[in-house]
């Protein structure tokens, strides 16, 4: 072994002699300082004095006071003069006042006009005559339930008049309601042979069933 190695290791030897001992004076320290540390005692404050309350009790009664009474009104003497006796001008005066009141128009009675006349409607089971589809019209398929692929079916109710056309459109019932609008207008397209009772045109309701199946 070369000099300058052992030089090496006898310094790394006194490094770790010196940090041992360091550290062996510095534990030392730290116990000799808390061993002389006294306990500190803590005790809960008190006031030098105790302040009281005292609660007076007052008498909330009020004195009522009375009003004295209004002091009564004088009355006054008071002179009636009895006269039965009526002069001239008043007599002239109550003449003039006297009018004569006559009729100066005369009314006439004036006729109340007949009611209107109310048509009835008839169902289609009360009719004599039932009215017969003269035209039918197909419903347009809705292309967006065509191309969802979406099938149903739509009931309505149309008024058929003394003519034979189609006043107007009740829907009964409707699996879809995209195939409402449709149905509508295929229904008032309807021409139909007059429904009658007793020989007479009348107005009927008919019911329309609307089938929505696509074509496989």
């Amino acid at each position: 072994m070369s000099e300058k190695e052992k030089k090496n290791l006898s310094l790394e030897d006194e490094y770790t002699t010196n940090v041992l001992l360091s550290l062996g004076i510095a534990l030392a320290l730290f116990i000799a300082i808390f061993a002389g540390i006294k306990k500190v005692e803590v005790s809960p404050y008190k006031p030098k004095s105790e302040v009281a309350t005292i609660v007076e009790q007052i008498n909330t009664q009020v004195e009522e006071l009375k009003e004295p009474p209004p002091p009564p009104k004088p009355k006054l003497p008071v002179e009636i003069k009895e006269t039965n006796e009526v002069s001239d001008e008043e007599e002239n005066q109550q003449e003039d006042q006297e009018i004569d009141f006559s009729p100066t128009t005369t009314f006439n009675e004036l006729e109340a006009p007949p009611p209107p006349k109310v048509e009835k409607t008839y169902e289609f089971f009360a009719v004599e005559v039932k009215p017969k589809v003269v035209k039918q019209v197909e419903p347009q398929y809705p292309d967006l339930a065509r191309k969802a692929g979406i099938e149903g079916r739509v009931f309505v109710k149309v008024l058929v008049n003394e003519q034979g056309r189609v006043d107007s459109v009740v829907v009964l019932k409707a699996t879809n309601p995209i195939f409402i609008k449709p149905a509508i207008a295929a229904a008032k397209q309807f021409v139909f042979t007059p429904g009658r009772q007793r020989d007479k045109p009348v107005k009927v309701w008919v019911a329309i069933p609307f089938i929505f199946k696509l074509e496989q």
